[in-house]
């Protein structure tokens, strides 16, 4: 794993990381974004919205 990645939560699939942000945002409120990572290719988390493309 890339190391920028290495220290980030990964998900194998889009469903998985989706499924994680809801029980987030029930269980603490945060609003967290899903996105496939270019360099790992899994999928991550993010609070930034800045940048990202909306899926």
């Amino acid at each position: 794993m890339y190391s920028e990645c290495s220290k980030k939560i990964s998900f194998d699939t889009e469903k998985q990381a989706k499924n994680a942000a809801t029980v987030a945002k029930h269980q603490h409120g945060s609003r967290l974004k899903v996105y496939k990572c270019t360099k790992c290719q899994l999928w991550h988390l993010s609070t930034d919205y800045g940048d990202q493309d909306d899926n």
